[in-house]
């Protein structure tokens, strides 16, 4: 077993998926009442007051929040492969991440789109659907994450059969290493944004190949935290508060960023290209997703080490949730559109009813045997 492991369940991770998830769920529902990105089912508000108070709220989340969640994944899967041995690894990863990759791909999210349309008016007849439009629609939409966690896994898995790790090799983790792994997280997602620009859906299936550098390094540094030990007795005090201030810079300029792309006339130039402001969004990214993973997953492991039995079912159910949460409250927004109230209250009800639904059906799914063999 790698240096550092310890094989009890550590209770934090409940906390801390289950925070995660509700964040991920209402910047989604976010993109249906306010932030103008391209959704399922849009409908939109005419309050710019409250379209900068949820960029404001949510744009730091969209730049660390699933770096964070590859961060834990990365974290939990050298002890998986060294219980379970590459072959049931691979088997296991393939059927927890490849079915639910493989449903989105080819039922749910074109399933998404055409109601989501029918919805707003700009909907075909099922017929025409499946003659002209289904394989313009088969996108892996919110499965990216499913997708690209398995892609990470099975690499893993081979290096790891090939070169296994050295338990004898354990030591600190440095700001040196932080600044080379943010530098490559800036170069990279630079030079992958200038064919795939952010929120670009021009990528194969929807992969979301722009978000790649970030989301392989996060993960990378989970794997080598728990290979070296890194988090085995916690952040040394001078790089939590490292870590603590590039984690509040980060806040601040994500903030500043999100207001500002919902009032620039011109945001396309910040999202990738060959120019000087496509190095802004990679520069806060690197920071934010760094210093703020680290900082929230040592402050989880210190402060929230314990999880009540409530905790730790909506924590076995977060996966579950997020593959249930775009369905669920899109139907939801459907379902109140002709109702006669402001746009800010249905986004309030939306994500109230979508969180309660999606974490309520997940734990449930959880415990039937089929289902619960997935998620």
């Amino acid at each position: 077993m790698a240096a550092g492991v310890d094989s009890s369940r550590e209770a934090w991770i409940d906390d801390l998926r289950v925070a995660v998830i509700v964040g991920v769920i209402g910047a989604h529902v976010s993109l249906i009442y306010a932030l103008d990105v391209g959704w399922y089912y849009r409908e939109r508000t005419a309050s710019e007051v409250a379209k900068a108070v949820l960029a404001g709220i949510f744009s730091p989340g969209l730049l660390f929040g699933m770096g964070l969640l590859f961060f834990v994944a990365g974290l939990f899967t050298p002890p998986a492969l060294g219980r379970k041995g590459a072959r049931r690894f691979v088997i296991d990863r393939l059927w927890r991440l490849g079915v639910p990759t493989v449903a989105y791909l080819l039922a749910i999210n074109p399933a998404m789109n055409f109601f989501g349309d029918r919805a707003m008016g700009e909907g075909e007849t099922v017929a025409d659907y499946f003659r002209r439009t289904y394989w313009d629609d088969v996108e892996l939409g919110v499965a990216w994450f499913i997708a690209a966690l398995l892609a990470f896994s099975l690499v893993y898995a081979v290096w790891r059969w090939r070169r296994p790790v050295r338990t004898e090799l354990t030591s600190p983790l440095r700001r040196s290493d932080l600044v080379r792994a943010g530098g490559f997280i800036v170069v990279t997602s630079f030079l992958v944004r200038l064919e795939f620009p952010v929120l670009s859906g021009d990528s194969a299936w929807g992969l979301n190949l722009w978000e790649y550098p970030q989301m392989a390094t996060l993960f990378a540094l989970g794997v080598l935290a728990r290979e070296r030990g890194w988090l085995s007795a916690g952040l040394s005090p001078e790089l939590r508060r490292s870590c603590g201030r590039a984690a509040a810079v980060g806040v601040v300029l994500a903030i500043a960023l999100g207001v500002g792309l919902t009032i620039t006339e011109d945001v396309d130039r910040f999202l990738g290209g060959l120019r000087l402001e496509a190095t802004l969004i990679p520069l806060i990214e690197a920071t934010l997703a760094l210093g703020m993973s680290l900082w929230v997953i040592d402050w989880f492991r210190r402060r929230e080490n314990r999880a009540g039995t409530l905790v730790r079912g909506l924590g076995r159910a977060s996966f579950a949730a997020y593959l249930l949460h775009a369905p669920l409250t899109i139907i939801l927004a459907m379902a109140l559109r002709d109702v006669a109230v402001p746009a800010e209250l249905k986004f309030l009800g939306v994500f109230s009813l979508g969180l309660c639904a999606s974490f309520g059906l997940g734990w449930l799914a959880t415990r039937s045997r089929v289902a619960g063999r997935i998620l």
